[in-house]
């Protein structure tokens, strides 16, 4: 093999391994941006929770208040 070929296979070799980089990269971003949706969904999920934990609580001590029970956080 002469100089010449031995340029081009290494510039083709390069370029193969570029292809293969860029696709594990792509998959990657794949991977976090999968990731980062669920992340998303779960914290959506607990705001949630603790919006209604927090209505909930608020009701309750109102509940109490209106009995005349006192409220266990003013000890």
């Amino acid at each position: 093999m002469d100089e010449r070929e031995a340029v081009i296979r290494a510039a083709a070799e390069h370029v193969a391994r570029t292809r293969e980089r860029l696709q594990d990269g792509k998959a990657e971003i794949e991977r976090q941006h999968a990731a980062v949706s669920d992340t998303r969904e779960h914290m959506s999920g607990m705001h949630a929770w603790i919006e209604q934990t927090d209505r909930l609580l608020g009701e309750e001590r109102a509940r109490r208040a209106a009995d005349g029970a006192p409220d266990r956080n003013d000890t």
